[in-house]
């Protein structure tokens, strides 16, 4: 009985190696640690969804704006199953696909904006209904739609999560699409916060009816601002 300790023992160590080094490992460790500091500092750093996320949270409050923000996660998502697919690069590779998603997300955005644009026109006129359940659902779809109707998101993916796969490890797709999932829950953890600091503050203020119509009015001139970038983009990543 005691005999075989020692040899026992002595597996331990190559047992530990055979785990470590064999298929279950997905991800490099040391470049999932440089992948995540990177990642953090993209969502950090103020951009399309920070400014849209704002937006919404001025028109609609800290609902609208998780809303919206999970709406952005959503077409993040998707983005992240066609960078892993192969897609996304497909798609960047070939000016009519890029072209036609980019005047299809403009046009949404312009178009949503001069919505805002509208409804504060009217507001000034008429007290402006308080943003309910159906905003917040709109809301969802707007982030949904403005994500995935903008290839700059897919060209990123395609750019920029590749240097962080190891060919070695094999199963690069499925590497791929995990860190597209880790920098898309870094991102909404992070627009959610801003949501709920932004919206609450946006509520205080919106408590006056001139007040809610201006914030939709900031609002509508903030999509339209999007709607321009978006029109302007080339294929190359950012």
């Amino acid at each position: 009985m005691h005999s075989r300790l020692p040899r026992t023992a002595a597996r331990l160590p190559n047992f530990v190696g055979a785990i470590t080094e064999s298929e279950n490992v997905i991800l490099d460790p040391t470049l999932f640690a440089a992948y995540l500091a990177a990642a953090l500092a993209l969502a950090l750093s103020p951009g399309p969804d920070t400014m849209f996320v704002l937006a919404s949270s001025a028109s609609g409050g800290a609902r609208s704006g998780v809303a919206a923000t999970f709406g952005i996660s959503s077409g993040a998502l998707v983005h992240a199953t066609l960078a892993a697919l192969g897609i996304s690069a497909l798609i960047a590779a070939s000016p009519l696909a890029f072209d036609a998603l980019r005047i299809g997300g403009a046009l949404y955005l312009l178009w949503i904006g001069l919505l805002a644009l509208r409804d504060f026109a009217r507001s000034t006129a008429a007290p402006a209904p308080a943003p309910g359940e159906q905003a917040s659902w709109a809301a969802y779809r707007r982030g949904l739609l403005t994500n995935v109707l903008n290839p700059k998101v897919g060209v990123f993916y395609v750019a920029f999560l590749p240097q962080f796969a190891n060919p070695d490890l094999g199963h690069v797709p499925l590497q791929i699409f995990l860190l597209g999932l880790a920098h898309n829950l870094i991102g909404t953890l992070w627009l959610i916060a801003l949501s709920l600091i932004s919206g609450r503050a946006a509520d205080a203020f919106a408590r006056d009816n001139r007040v809610r119509a201006w914030l939709n009015g900031i609002a509508g001139v903030v999509y339209v601002a999007l709607a321009v970038r978006i029109f302007l983009l080339d294929r190359r990543p950012a």
